[in-house]
């Protein structure tokens, strides 16, 4: 390199770090904008909890104003983290999932809600529901549906049956890493994974690192800690568990096959607010006769209401019942929508039970 041209470097690297100072001075005055925001709310009497819209609003104003030669697809990731730890100022928002540390949900709700979050792992979704309920936490993530499996079973039946509405859905995917403190992988000569992250990347292993010892755990998290603990270790993982136990990622992405896909939902103890582009879930059960379901589906189609998921699953209250269906439907609208609100009504009347799920924005 030329005199001329560190001298141009030099004069570069200034700029940058007089940038990074305005940043940090941006911050701040952001912070404080926020504190005096929370000061004015705080004798409010509802319970705290999360909405989509304001966040939403703000992302999309800035990804519409872009910022020059800055990615515009991880504009939302840095906001939401400055969202966040404004949010934070106050106190960290309470968040349940379903799994252990580093689950699906975990990443879900960690993509959502930012570092500063307080995160509650929870077995099942009717736990992490349970804790929103009793106040315990602010808003509770439950996998919704999965690439693999479709919609799940035990998330629609804790729906069903609990008073919180979803605010909002989160759809991420499962990736696995290979961690380490490093970052480098050349220096791995031993890797610790659970048996399913092994196998699901058991190519990459034998064509990457085949001098590396392999040793089992029982967990990603148990892999993660003892990768952060063992010099010229590795683990496989995702980027939670990165975080977690501050290691690097090595090699992103070394699952053999595309990982699984899934979509979370986002309950809260208040709904989401109307954005003119929302989807509305609900759960109907009915009889099992001839025509029920187009008889209960009729309302929306007479108000050309557009129905975007159905699913149906057996339901036996005892023979003197006879059988009936619970059907999960989601459709585009919001529950304020004058045309959906008279489908419901109408809906109500042809029905054993109707329950509104939630009204939340659309992801388009």
């Amino acid at each position: 390199m030329t005199q001329d041209q560190e001298r141009e470097l030099a004069r570069l690297r200034k700029e940058l770090d007089d940038v990074d100072d305005a940043i940090l001075v941006a911050l701040a005055q952001r912070a404080s904008l926020a504190k005096q925001v929370s000061a004015l709310r705080q004798n409010e009497a509802v319970p705290r909890a999360y909405s989509p819209v304001r966040e939403r609003q703000i992302i999309e104003r800035l990804e519409q104003k872009g910022a020059g030669d800055f990615p515009k697809r991880a504009l939302g990731p840095v906001f939401r983290e400055i969202l966040a730890a404004c949010t934070a100022l106050e106190a960290p928002l309470r968040v349940a999932y379903e799994g252990p540390p580093g689950s699906l949900a975990h990443e879900a709700a960690r993509k959502r809600f930012g570092a500063p979050a307080e995160y509650l792992p929870c077995e099942g979704p009717r736990a992490a529901l349970e804790l929103v309920a009793r106040e315990h936490a602010d808003s509770a993530v439950v996998v919704l549906e999965s690439s693999k499996e479709g919609l799940l079973q035990p998330a629609l039946d804790a729906l069903a049956e609990t008073e919180l509405k979803i605010a909002d859905e989160i759809e991420t995917d499962a990736k696995i890493h290979l961690l380490n403190a490093t970052g480098n992988m050349q220096s791995v000569e031993k890797v610790y994974a659970a048996p399913a992250e092994r196998a699901a990347a058991a190519r990459f292993l034998a064509n990457n690192l085949p001098r590396a010892q392999v040793l089992d755990t029982r967990t990603p998290v148990m892999a993660a800690q003892l990768a952060a603990e063992d010099h010229g270790a590795a683990a496989l993982g995702g980027a939670t568990l990165a975080e977690m136990f501050n290691l690097q990622i090595a090699r992103g992405n070394v699952a053999d096959e595309s990982g699984e896909h899934v979509r979370c939902a986002v309950l809260s103890n208040r709904p989401s607010a109307r954005t003119g582009h929302d989807t509305t879930a609900f759960v109907v059960t009915l009889d099992d006769a001839p025509g029920a379901l187009f008889r209960v589906l009729k309302p929306l189609a007479d108000r050309d209401l557009n129905l975007r998921r159905i699913q149906s699953r057996p339901r036996t209250k005892g023979s003197e019942e006879g059988r009936a269906y619970r059907f999960f439907i989601e459709l585009a609208g919001h529950v304020t929508d004058r045309p959906l609100v008279t489908a419901l009504d109408e809906m109500k009347r042809l029905v054993r039970q109707l329950k509104i799920l939630g009204s939340y924005p659309s992801k388009s």
